[in-house]
């Protein structure tokens, strides 16, 4: 899971992206996503909670069955 810290990052990241219409990142190592950061950090505001606040059956609902990996 992301660190509050990462989970910042990449909500600084996801607005600036949106504002300017969009983005391509090609990352320099292979990248490995287990669960669906964006979707969670959506539900985590729309309730108000930090994720580290999420139980263990909320995680779950965001957790690809098999993580996705690009290189």
């Amino acid at each position: 899971m992301l660190t509050e810290k990462e989970r910042k990052g990449w909500d600084a990241l996801d607005e600036a992206a949106r504002k300017a219409g969009g983005y391509l990142a090609t990352p320099k190592r292979p990248l490995v996503v287990d669960a669906d950061y964006r979707a969670m950090s959506k539900y985590c505001r729309e309730r108000g909670i930090k994720p580290a606040e999420l139980t263990k059956e909320e995680q779950a609902k965001f957790l690809y069955d098999k993580p996705l990996i690009y290189n």
